[in-house]
């Protein structure tokens, strides 16, 4: 699974902690979704500039499954689920991303600034 966009001038990566309140399965349970069938493994969410569009929670359906392959299906709600209920089933999200070209991807942050905004005239 990777994030897709149209142009891809940023790519990156993910990591989150789940909720100490809630997890997926629970927040898939609470919107009627059948857990047993379809268990949940991840999450996706799309925004564009102060819009949040679309966020699903990714999971197998065991029915569609076989031994060889889990059949993953994305699951998105006609209802709302904005963004501060996505957010909401995760203690910590962080994304990370740089520029595509450059070879950027692989290297790690030597040091972390704070610069005071009140200071620069």
């Amino acid at each position: 699974m990777k994030a897709d966009v149209s142009y891809y001038d940023f790519i990156g990566t993910a990591a989150a902690d789940i909720s100490d309140h809630t997890n997926l399965k629970k927040f898939l349970a609470s919107r009627g979704v059948d857990t047993v069938r379809y268990d949940s493994i991840g999450a996706s969410f799309f925004a564009g500039y102060s819009d949040f569009y679309v966020a699903s929670i990714i999971c197998i359906d065991k029915q569609k499954s076989t031994n060889e392959k889990p059949y993953i299906v994305s699951i998105r709600f006609e209802g709302k689920f904005d963004k501060d209920e996505f957010f909401g089933l995760f203690k910590r999200f962080k994304v990370v991303i740089s520029k595509k070209y450059g070879g950027y991807q692989d290297q790690e942050i030597d040091k972390e600034i704070m610069i005071d905004e009140r200071e620069i005239k």
